[in-house]
């Protein structure tokens, strides 16, 4: 079995013809944008969440045509794939549900808005202080209220409370297939993990998802006892990439090309949202929307978790080198990576490089070009323990 994009292709047309058998029946298909929504709280409705696409600089020339040039390349993909309609998802989408993370992605919106139908949730600036999170619950709750008023179901903590248990045993399965990698010698690529992770993010069946998560893992497991495969894998270098979300593909390529191992993602929809289950005790809603609000976005400020959760993989994961993915114009991130470098380069002993980039393949091969001198100051196999203030 191999875990490529022909194996991701035949899993998103099997997914694609499980989401227009589902709206046949009547269900409401939601778009995504960001990992600060909570999904469990579509499904308690009866709806179907699904992760939009911006990986692609095809549709920006479109999108210029509305927003400056320079902004974020993951903004204008998004926008242009709306305009062009490109995205199948978003083409079955019935409502987009959108987040403020961003002054860009707020500005969007508002343009996207004539194209569908969107409801924003309104995030608190910071995810610090019970007032935050009174604040963070009242949102959640009237969103409770458009989810039941346009789905026609009603969303009760009962239900609730098994979505939660339901995603939670998904982020477990995806959680696990990422932990294949904190053993010795790792089982899996980081190109492979997200071949393998990308089909989750579509939940109008998630029972099959976990199949297919469930035979993907007996499969890698069996690479245990594959001696050229371990031989082929031993002493190459162990890369943590974190940042920006890896909508595009051109980073994770050039670092497993050049001869490295990403071992671990801790960008969105990798090791930040799968590392903290709900809580499944207590009130439901406030246990989904603490979880929710402690997303370690470079959006929020403090965001000190962030730092804490990259210690935490450095350690578990044996990293040897740490590259940030940084989108140009991408204010919060490019930022926040000052902070970033300090921590892992002071507190982890753990050499760190940026790559700042957009969705075009021009700087490809001076991308290539830093990050293989990256990797000739690495020491593979030191494992050494992150460094005590």
């Amino acid at each position: 079995m191999k875990f490529d994009a022909a194996y991701k292709d035949a899993l998103e047309e099997e997914i694609f013809q499980e989401a227009r058998d589902c709206k046949a029946r009547g269900a409401r298909v939601f778009g995504l944008y960001c990992a600060f929504t909570p999904k469990e709280l579509i499904t308690a409705a009866g709806g179907i969440p699904v992760s939009l696409c911006a990986g692609s600089e095809k549709p920006m020339e479109s999108a210029e045509q509305h927003l400056p040039s320079t902004l974020c390349p993951l903004i204008k993909s998004s926008y242009g794939h709306a305009l062009d309609d490109t995205c199948p998802y978003f083409h079955s989408a019935d409502y987009l549900v959108a987040d403020t993370t961003c002054d860009g992605k707020k500005k969007m919106f508002e343009l996207l808005s004539r194209i569908k139908p969107i409801y924003l949730l309104h995030l608190p600036p910071t995810a610090q202080g019970e007032a935050s999170l009174g604040y963070w619950i009242q949102v959640l709750k009237q969103f409770i209220q458009f989810l039941e008023a346009y789905t026609g179901n009603k969303v009760t903590e009962d239900k609730i409370a098994l979505e939660i248990a339901s995603h939670n045993e998904l982020r477990m399965k995806k959680l696990q297939v990422y932990e294949l990698n904190t053993g010795e010698v790792p089982l899996v690529s980081g190109r492979e993990i997200d071949a393998i992770i990308w089909a989750s993010m579509f939940h109008c069946n998630p029972g099959q998802r976990m199949r297919e998560l469930d035979a993907a893992m007996t499969h890698l497991e069996q690479r245990r006892h594959d001696e050229s495969f371990l031989s082929a894998v031993r002493g190459k270098p162990r890369i943590l990439l974190t940042g920006c979300p890896i909508t595009n593909k051109k980073l994770l390529e050039i670092i497993e090309e050049a001869g490295a191992i990403v071992v671990a993602q801790e960008n969105c929809g990798g090791l930040k949202t799968l590392s903290f289950p709900v809580p499944v005790n207590g009130d439901p809603l406030r246990s989904l929307a603490s979880s929710y609000l402690q997303t370690r976005c470079s959006c929020m400020t403090p965001n000190r978790t962030r730092l804490d959760l990259l210690q935490d993989i450095i350690a578990r994961y044996h990293i040897d080198g740490v590259v940030e993915l940084t989108w140009e114009s991408c204010l919060t991130y490019n930022v926040e990576a000052f902070l970033v470098r300090e921590y892992v380069q002071e507190k982890c002993g753990r050499p760190y490089i940026q790559i700042r980039t957009d969705y075009s393949q021009n700087d490809r091969e001076q991308i290539r070009t830093r990050i293989e001198a990256f990797l000739e100051i690495l020491t593979p196999g030191t494992d050494r323990l992150p460094a005590q203030s």
